[in-house]
């Protein structure tokens, strides 16, 4: 995410995080799946749209092809067996449309195993295709509008039913919150499609701020509409500012899945910062016209993220505490997946914890001494 591979990024480094994160997380999902089942990438607002790269390959549609065509190939060559690939491009601009026709269709192999579909019109009118489209393979459902609508929970809640499928939205925060306080009916009733009805003032956490407690709305009416197990949320900050610009929401039925978002988000966040970093920079030098030679931002926006880890937790750790408090053992896989859905933490953050949770005699060490650290099938409870 530096040098030639950045540019097309230069002022849109929350699309590069979005990408990143894409990127990485398909990659890693479809390395575990394609052996077992077939998958199928769904896009829902694929465009293309501010593209700055005439192969499209800083699209999300274009990243997609060429991350499954790239697994498709190594497990091909590595002679293990690859089930089929699809993917399914929705998109309503005409203009839009007919430019991701021209560039997916040279990737469209049947016969190889390789197949997409593209569909003009609205996402939500395209759900009796996808789903037929989909079939028993497994899904994984990108959603990122422009705005916040175009895809009512009510009407796109189908997508969701299969026991195999996973979901990443962008939940436009900036212009959410910035229009959440309007008393327009109109506003009021635009949001209500994605935050449970029209009574969702009613609904918001009062202990939070506004933004914040839409997006935990949000957060929670997704995951019931979809029947989730675990659904988790990325903040995304702006470039040159300090406050978030969207969400990018994840929603799993697969406990494992979650393990790996956690491991991705965290790589994505340290290079999001970096690039943060770099932006501001030049955006000074770009003021005074002059380079700030002693300038050492990248690392330290990259340290704030391994202390915003770190404050996590010491959150995290409160919590296992207070979960083991009324006596009962608990095994560390519960114990972990349920952290990891509440803070920003990965599995060997959880590890850590118990670990320094026993060497300061706060629970029992029942893992053993040396390096050792607990298993899924630890039991975890408090010392006596």
């Amino acid at each position: 995410m530096s040098g030639s591979d950045a540019e097309p990024y230069s002022g849109r480094e929350q699309t590069q995080a979005k990408h990143f994160i894409l990127r990485r997380y398909l990659e890693k999902l479809a390395y575990k799946i394609l052996t077992l089942s077939e998958l199928t990438y769904v896009d829902g607002f694929s465009g293309p749209w501010k593209t700055e790269t005439e192969d499209f390959s800083d699209s999300s549609f274009m990243i997609a092809i060429d991350v499954l065509e790239g697994v498709q190939k190594t497990l091909i060559e590595q002679r293990r067996e690859c089930r089929r690939i699809r993917c399914f491009f929705s998109e309503s601009d005409p203009k839009a449309i007919s430019q991701l026709r021209t560039a997916v269709a040279r990737h469209h192999h049947p016969e190889s195993g390789f197949e997409i579909c593209t569909f003009h019109g609205e996402f939500e009118d395209a759900i009796p295709q996808i789903l037929s489209y989909v079939g028993n393979s497994f899904a994984l459902i990108f959603i990122d509008p422009t705005g916040w609508t175009g895809y009512s929970f009510d009407k796109i809640k189908a997508l969701f039913s299969a026991r195999k499928c996973e979901v990443l939205i962008n939940f436009m925060y900036d212009h959410i919150n910035r229009f959440s306080a309007s008393d327009n009916e109109r506003v009021i009733m635009s949001l209500g499609p994605v935050l449970g009805g029209p009574d969702w003032r009613k609904r918001l956490d009062v202990s939070l701020p506004r933004g914040a407690a839409i997006e935990k709305l949000f957060r929670e009416t997704l995951k019931e509409v979809g029947r989730f197990q675990f659904v988790i949320s990325t903040r995304i900050d702006k470039a040159t500012a300090e406050r978030p610009h969207f969400f990018l929401t994840y929603g799993t039925k697969s406990p494992n899945g979650l393990k790996t978002f956690r491991e991705t988000e965290y790589v994505a966040l340290r290079a999001h910062a970096r690039n943060r970093a770099n932006a501001r920079e030049r955006k000074r030098e770009e003021a005074f016209k002059t380079p700030d030679f002693l300038a050492g931002h990248a690392d330290v926006e990259e340290a704030t993220i391994d202390a915003i880890v770190e404050e996590q937790k010491q959150a995290a750790a409160s919590a296992l505490v207070e979960a083991l408090s009324n006596g009962k053992p608990l095994k560390f896989d519960h114990v972990m997946f349920a952290l990891l859905e509440r803070f920003m933490i990965r599995e060997t953050d959880v590890k850590d914890i118990c670990v320094e949770l026993a060497r300061c005699g706060t629970i029992e060490n029942t893992w053993g001494g040396g390096n050792r650290k607990p298993r899924d099938d630890t039991t975890l409870k408090l010392a006596r």
